[in-house]
């Protein structure tokens, strides 16, 4: 069977309203989350994509609940991968076919991001700049990625200290100017973004992108580097500055 957006959107909005009455703090975060969070960008034809996972965030004392929550909602866990990785990643499945992945604490693939001071700031997924660090912490962004990161961008603005329907640059900044390989995939990702936004949007669609684009550079480029980013950046790229993320489709 394949599941409808809104039949997604509603399973996820299920599990994260049972977590909230058992205390858990869940977010959605990929596809779906921005689909959520930006529903005019998200419904237009050129971004428009087809969502089969969910995905999710919780705080690490929520995460204990998970398994009475998935549950209760008629998810199966994958109890192989959940007594090896359970301490950071959870996996479940409904009715077989749709797999949901919990990343406890902290989302790590190509970098490590720390979402969980701010978990609760959006009432279904993560803060705006968090779901937009998922995308750009990419280092190979693919055609979804792109379309996700635009659908964002065209929806909200960025600001400095920005609110619940804003991208928040605090965030952003303050891992560009932390971590050498943060900024190194920021750097590189907004480049190519910015070099591709007329084959996904056009006319004052693509102006505003470009816009957007460029203050989240001009952000990194000026942000203040610490110590440790500065003697990073002295050996550069001849050592690897991501990691490469694990598949965990079963």
């Amino acid at each position: 069977m394949e599941y409808t957006t809104e039949q997604l959107c509603d399973l996820a909005m299920k599990l994260i309203e049972e977590a909230e009455r058992k205390g858990a703090k869940l977010r959605l975060l990929g596809g779906v989350a921005v689909y959520l969070s930006s529903p005019q960008a998200a419904a237009r034809p050129e971004l428009s994509r087809h969502y089969q996972d969910l995905d999710f965030a919780v705080d690490k004392r929520g995460s204990r609940v998970l398994p009475a929550v998935f549950a209760s909602q008629g998810w199966e866990p994958d109890r192989y991968f959940n007594a090896l990785h359970g301490r950071t990643r959870l996996l479940f499945f409904y009715q077989g076919e749709i797999q949901a992945d919990v990343f406890i604490e902290v989302f790590e693939q190509c970098h490590r991001l720390e979402f969980e001071p701010r978990l609760g700031e959006n009432p279904a997924t993560l803060s705006l700049a968090d779901l937009l660090l998922t995308k750009l912490q990419i280092h190979q962004l693919n055609a979804k990625d792109v379309k996700d990161i635009y659908t964002l961008l065209l929806d909200h603005e960025a600001r400095a200290h920005g609110g619940a329907d804003q991208i928040n640059l605090d965030t952003i900044t303050s891992l560009a100017g932390q971590d050498w390989g943060w900024y190194t995939t920021l750097h590189d990702n907004l480049e190519f973004l910015d070099q591709s936004v007329e084959k996904y949007v056009d006319g004052q669609d693509s102006a505003q992108v470009h816009s957007r684009v460029e203050e989240l550079r001009r952000a990194i480029e000026n942000t203040p580097k610490s110590l440790r980013w500065q003697m990073r950046s002295r050996i550069g790229k001849r050592m690897l500055w991501y990691d490469e993320p694990e598949e965990v489709r079963i």
